[in-house]
């Protein structure tokens, strides 16, 4: 017997009103504002979004919706696929940790690009941005989380985030439940993305892509474009063949009362998720007393075995590479007793002193160790051991970046775009979400010609 998925979901979605969310849930809609714009500002100015802009900016439609950083307006879906790709252009964004997908960057950026073309207030988008995660990450569970499995080269961002952008886009296009049933499966038939492209800028494509395929869907939907009623538990469907087996009641159960945005992370260093416990035992390290870089002989780091399937990157070449490289953010936790965004530039990955330290560094599968732990030891030259263990990496759930944290991971970024003193007004405006009445007028106050 087929478990209903799609319907349940599109029910749930066209009925359920913000207020009808906890406070916490809420507050984490603002929250995710908060990171996603941060994350597009810091990433726009990226070698993989210019040379996306070069190609998409000759065919794009009408000027309708900002491409943020670059003070110019491209078609609706354009500029989310583009924002989208500078969303993830640093590794920066968000995560949930249950499946390894980021979903909150394609719905962020097709619901600013929309809200450029018709007037969203600041509580429709945190209601469409909630549930466009809450879906994606429920699906995301569905075939990525245990005991659900998918095939280890499929990009889990890439087969939910257009899930999350066409909810997301359906919600302020006022969809009912036909439609957004015909939403989610037209955003299905679209989902792709292969890990393999990771250490390229194949990978931000899967991002934008699916941000632009999704926001297509709900505008489809809208118009009466059909697709089927079963489009994710089908024998045929999406479940099926992106997980063998699938875990389909996990998609609805305890809907509207467990919440996945609130199992959403945000990254304190700019790199892959997995390689933070070792960042973060590094540091530690770094700054015991007397610590010094220059006697180290070899670095072991025991990690979850995800860590070395992911990030066993030993010799990146560049810093689209380096996103997904463990030994280099450990060298670099180790050298420079920092992991930002300095950290993350193509002189560092390619520095003599990187390169030297990253040969040093061994890394060592422990299925003992949770996800969000490391634990790191040092051999100097004259013999004597340093180490340091991790049970709960920063930003993990146990350890969430606070508000102040993304305030000043928010600066760290958008003084890259901005001067500090418009920076700090849309960080401010930013987390007055909740109260603004018009979310794509911040568009012409900070991102256009003249500001």
């Amino acid at each position: 017997m087929i478990v209903p998925v799609t319907r349940p979901l599109a029910r749930y979605v066209v009925s359920t009103r913000l207020e009808d969310l906890p406070a916490a849930v809420r507050h984490e809609g603002t929250r995710a504002f908060v990171n996603w714009l941060g994350c597009v500002l810091g990433g726009s100015g990226e070698e993989v979004v210019g040379r996306a802009l070069s190609v998409y900016g000759n065919f794009a439609g009408p000027a309708q919706s900002t491409v943020i950083g670059h003070r110019l307006k491209v078609d609706a879906p354009t500029a989310a696929l583009l924002n989208t790709m500078s969303n993830f252009a640093h590794g920066y964004n968000d995560t949930h940790l249950a499946t390894v997908a980021h979903p909150m960057g394609a719905p962020g950026s097709a619901l600013f690009a929309q809200a450029e073309r018709q007037r969203v207030s600041g509580p429709e988008f945190m209601r469409a941005m909630i549930l466009g995660v809450e879906v994606a990450c429920r699906i995301a569970n569905m075939v990525f989380a245990p005991p659900a499995r998918a095939h280890v080269g499929l990009s889990a961002h890439g087969v939910t985030d257009g899930i999350a952008a066409a909810v997301a886009t359906g919600c302020l296009l006022g969809l009912n439940e036909d439609q957004m049933v015909w939403a989610l499966g037209l955003a299905c038939v679209q989902a792709s993305g292969l890990r393999s492209t990771f250490g390229t800028m194949g990978t931000k494509l899967i991002a934008g892509h699916a941000a632009r395929c999704g926001m297509l869907a709900a505008f489809l939907a809208a118009r009466g474009y059909t697709c089927s009623e079963t489009p994710i538990e089908d024998a045929k469907g999406y479940a099926a063949v992106f997980a063998n087996p699938p875990n389909l009641p996990a998609a609805t159960d305890r809907l509207g009362e467990q919440f996945e945005i609130l199992k959403v992370a945000y990254k304190p260093f700019p790199c892959g998720v997995v390689i933070h416990p070792a960042i973060d035992a590094c540091l530690t390290l770094a700054g015991q007393p007397g610590f010094s870089a220059d006697v180290i002989e070899r670095v072991e780091l025991r990690v979850h075995p995800m860590t070395l399937q992911l990030c066993n990157r030993p010799e990146p070449r560049d810093s689209i590479q380096a996103l997904t490289s463990a030994q280099h953010w450990i060298a670099a936790a180790l050298l420079h007793r920092a992991a930002g965004l300095k950290q993350g530039t193509g002189e560092c990955v390619r520095h003599p002193a990187m390169t030297a330290m990253r040969a040093r560094v061994t890394l060592i599968a422990d299925e003992a160790l949770e996800g969000s732990a490391a634990v790191a030891v040092v051999s100097l030259q004259d013999g004597r051991q340093l180490d340091a263990a991790v049970r709960q990496s920063q930003g993990s759930l146990e350890r969430p970046m606070s508000d102040a944290e993304l305030g000043d991971k928010f600066r760290n970024q958008a003084t890259l775009v901005l001067p500090s003193d418009q920076a700090e007004a849309l960080l401010e405006e930013s987390w007055r979400l909740p109260e603004l009445t018009d979310v794509g007028a911040m568009a012409a106050r900070y991102f256009l010609p003249g500001k």
